[in-house]
């Protein structure tokens, strides 16, 4: 799990990106409805594309990242504190039918001041492995409003080693 500081630069980055795709879309694509819900998912990338130079921002809107020819998708959730190795890891159930071949999970603390990129999985292993939690199944803490898969972050794979897995096989 790899912590990133949300600077200044980051914010007004990902800032520019939710006001731009917003401006184009409002909110076809996403299950955030509100600017701060939007953020949350704009800031993990924008925490991906400053750690990771090597993946792209795509053209295309409907993935986040390209690395070459692999098309990877951030998944991003609000958080109050650090996310354990327990925590999950989910992706709506509809959403299983996007056309990306990685996804990579991260969490973003609420105020903004800090992310964690938990890990990269290719959408092969994710359904693989992944359970499907039914609308209304309840955690501790959180009951879900739509079905969701789900995976643990333990179960992730960490991302310099997929980009030196990456690198060596290309």
């Amino acid at each position: 799990m790899i912590e990133v500081k949300i600077t200044q630069e980051i914010f007004d980055e990902a800032n520019l990106r939710n006001q731009e795709f917003y401006g184009k879309f409002g909110n076809a694509g996403t299950h955030r409805v509100n600017k701060e819900q939007r953020m949350t998912g704009y800031l993990a990338e924008a925490c991906i594309n400053q750690k990771f130079n090597k993946i792209k921002y795509s053209d295309d809107f409907h993935v986040d990242f390209t690395l070459d020819n692999l098309t990877i998708d951030s998944k991003a959730q609000g958080c109050n504190s650090k996310p354990l190795d327990y925590y999950s890891a989910t992706l709506y159930e509809e959403q299983r039918i996007r056309d990306t071949q990685y996804y990579i999970f991260s969490r973003v603390k609420k105020d903004f001041t800090t992310a964690w990129i938990c890990g990269i999985i290719s959408k092969k292993k994710f359904f693989k492995i992944a359970k499907l939690q039914p609308k209304g199944t309840k955690t501790k803490n959180f009951t879900y409003d739509q079905s969701r898969y789900e995976v643990q972050y333990k179960d992730l794979g960490n991302m310099y080693d997929f980009l030196n897995w990456y690198n060596e096989n290309k």
